[in-house]
């Protein structure tokens, strides 16, 4: 069974990546066959009319049903996370619902054996809060299977959000979500799902390096350190990000700010595990990619494939690898702030 469970899983993920990395999109939900509640605000489901305080209603509602499911089978609370973000966007927001629905469809292929149909892709270019709500909600029907299944009753009724609700509000309550489902799955995010994605964040930025003269880059894979944990990962990723967030304003590219003294106070002071270093490096993708778009000319990277296992030692070294790839980056563009243009 475990082996027809990790197998699936891959599958899974495999698919996801080819969407990402294959045609420069990321997956838009479909409703499913399950009752699916209008938006409690009266909303359409429309692009005009879905707005982040309907996403948030729609996560919060996702929560409340996860609680019922949490209670039952007797998995730990989680504890609430200092806010190291602002300043989030659609596309920042997307991919942290992109990953609440790989997770809340682990769960439910764990509890109930089933697994929910992947949605249709959409172009980043295009990412609005209806795109967002779609992927939260795909999210809470795979949480209605598991609800379902497990017999509980209790009627939970979604709640109205304040309308100025900002997306940053509703990104940080998707990671929270993320966060709780972390600890109600049997098979957790593990350091080589970490990998596949800090592989995939390392390729688009190959790409984007590769819009300069090869003489002008240089790069050597830094030695292997043995013995890093989770949370030596987590920090080297946010120095990765650090440097975006620099290379983001210099280009003009709208990203979030990381707040680096709460995200490192929250590698040191906390006893991270993989799913939490998986956040962080979908952070990385999702503005990496967003970036990608940018260009005038991109065509489509090759999928990433699943790394088998790995160590939490060989990720550092590959994050590492992200890390001067960004700042050879940075530096590059420098002398060359329309090299987006180009």
């Amino acid at each position: 069974m475990d082996k027809r469970i990790q197998a699936m899983r891959i599958s899974l993920f495999a698919l996801a990546l080819f969407f990402i990395v294959g045609m420069g999109a990321v997956l838009a939900s479909s409703q499913g066959s399950l009752n699916v509640p209008e938006p409690v605000s009266g909303h359409s489901i429309s692009l005009e009319e879905i707005t982040p305080a309907d996403v948030l209603a729609r996560v919060q509602l996702l929560r409340d049903t996860l609680e019922l499911i949490r209670f039952e089978m007797g998995k730990p609370l989680v504890t609430p996370s200092d806010a190291i973000a602002t300043n989030i966007h659609s596309h920042e927001a997307y991919f942290q619902a992109l990953t609440l629905y790989h997770k809340a469809d682990r769960l439910t292929l764990e509890l109930t054996g089933s697994t929910g149909i992947p949605p249709e892709p959409i172009s980043l270019s295009t990412l609005a809060p209806l795109h967002i709500w779609k992927m939260v909600n795909a999210s809470y029907l795979r949480i209605l299977t598991i609800k379902e299944e497990l017999g509980l009753k209790e009627i939970i009724s979604e709640r109205p959000e304040d309308s100025a609700t900002s997306l940053t509000e509703t990104g940080r309550a998707i990671v929270q979500a993320n966060r709780q489902l972390n600890l109600l799955q049997e098979r957790h995010f593990s350091p080589s799902d970490v990998s596949q994605q800090v592989l995939l964040a390392s390729q688009y930025a190959k790409r984007l390096l590769s819009r300069f003269p090869p003489s002008t880059v240089t790069l050597e894979t830094p030695p292997l350190v043995r013995g890093k944990q989770p949370a030596d990962v987590f920090l080297r990723l946010v120095e990765c990000y650090a440097i975006l967030e620099k290379v983001a304003q210099q280009s003009g590219i709208p990203v979030l700010h990381l707040d680096l003294p709460a995200a490192k106070s929250v590698g040191i002071s906390q006893q991270l595990e993989p799913s939490d270093v998986y956040d962080m490096a979908t952070l990385l993708v999702s503005d990496l990619a967003f970036f990608y778009t940018h260009l005038k000319k991109h065509d489509s990277l090759k999928p990433i494939s699943y790394p088998g296992r790995t160590f939490p030692s060989l990720v550092y070294q590959q994050a590492t690898v992200l890390l001067h790839q960004l700042k050879a980056l940075e530096q590059l563009l420098a002398n060359d702030p329309e090299w987006l243009s180009r």
